[in-house]
């Protein structure tokens, strides 16, 4: 999906369930050794690249993959705060300050940028799937999903962007193609795009952050049996069911903006911070009403696994008393699973941000899904 390169010109909605494309790939194989013993050699291997770029409220997440067959190396990341008040529910507010960030990003992760993917709001757009006569060609059908848009978007035409991707057949009539469609208001591409310009940047894919975080479930946990993902930011937590090609998501606005301290989760791990029962009750409450959210939208009975990502992740005893909770596995992801790392990263830093990191690496991947399609 990409929103950048309009086929007609996301607006303000409670997101509906998204399914990602079917393009998606299994988990890569982990880099050979010798590219590992020979880091020239590597260099050289590793030359295709892409930048994921993630904004959340308070800070901009960037993670930089080059990937050679189905190897991913990690060649840079980086966070850095935004100010207060530059992005407002999900939507950039101040894109200079926003483009200030980014730029400063990376600056400190030392990238000059060949591509760029970047992350719209599951907020701001909407979703919805249409049922197309499979046979149609490219042409066609981009003209009947047109047509057929203006009758589900509620706006003027003129006023959003569209895309859209054929799926997969239809499960109640094989003649028919299920198409995603997702809409989202000119505005907000439009502020992406300032924001773009400030940080010196060209953005070659804009998407939906859900869609990003699709494909980092399916590199971190692979793509068998059904995976839940919890997202949990300053502001908004998601939760996400993915099960193969699909999945479906539910977000609320529910964060933990700060501790004590006045320090943002959005910027590091909540490793080693205090929190207040209740609010750490408050939250497993909320995991486990998205959870059945999402079960409930997707007609699974239930799913064995969670994975918890975001700055509130690493909230000291946060993934026991969701297991117990919810008498499923619980565990703070690894978004870069199985990945070469560049020697000039510290490995174990990396580790760390791993969960804030998760959607940027999705973004990143998804980047590489471009080149495929």
């Amino acid at each position: 999906m990409k929103l950048f390169a309009p086929k007609v010109s996301p607006f303000t909605s409670a997101p509906a369930p998204v399914e990602a494309p079917a393009s998606l790939k299994p988990t890569p194989t982990p880099v050979p050794d010798s590219a590992m013993r020979n880091p020239s050699a590597a260099k050289r291997r590793f030359g295709r690249r892409w930048l994921g770029i993630d904004i959340g409220s308070s800070a901009v997440k960037l993670v930089e993959l080059s990937r050679v067959d189905e190897s991913y190396r990690v060649e840079a990341y980086a966070v850095e705060p935004i100010p207060a008040g530059s992005v407002v529910a999900g939507n950039i507010s101040d894109a200079r300050a926003v483009g200030e960030a980014i730029r400063s990003a990376c600056r400190r992760a030392g990238v000059k940028p060949q591509k760029v993917c970047a992350g719209i709001r599951n907020s701001a757009v909407v979703t919805k799937t249409l049922e197309m006569d499979a046979m149609l060609d490219d042409r066609r059908m981009e003209t009947e999903v047109i047509q057929e848009a203006g009758r589900h978007i509620p706006f003027p035409m003129e006023d959003v962007v569209i895309d859209f991707e054929p799926m997969h057949l239809s499960a109640q009539d094989p003649s028919k193609v299920d198409v995603l469609l997702v809409a989202c208001r000119v505005e907000y591409v439009a502020q992406w795009q300032e924001a773009a310009d400030v940080a010196g940047l060209g953005l070659d894919v804009v998407d939906v952050e859900s869609h990003g975080a699709h494909y980092a479930v399916l590199h971190a946990a692979g793509s068998g049996t059904p995976v839940a993902l919890a997202d949990i930011g300053a502001v908004t937590t998601t939760m996400m069911l993915v099960d193969g090609d699909t999945a479906v998501t539910r977000e609320e606005p529910f964060g933990l903006s700060a501790d004590p301290a006045g320090e943002d989760l959005a910027d590091s791990p909540a490793a080693g911070r205090a929190f207040e029962a209740s609010t750490v009750d408050s939250l497993l409450a909320l995991l486990t009403r998205l959870l059945r959210l999402v079960l409930l939208a997707s007609r699974l009975e239930s799913v064995d696994r969670l994975l918890l990502a975001g700055g509130g992740a690493a909230i000291p005893g946060l993934s026991e008393s969701a297991a117990e909770r919810l008498d499923i596995a619980v565990e703070v992801v690894d978004a870069f699973r199985g990945m070469a790392v560049t020697p000039r990263i510290d490995g174990a830093s990396l580790a760390e941000l791993a969960p804030t990191l998760f959607t940027a690496c999705g973004l990143a991947l998804r980047g590489f899904a471009e080149i495929r399609t």
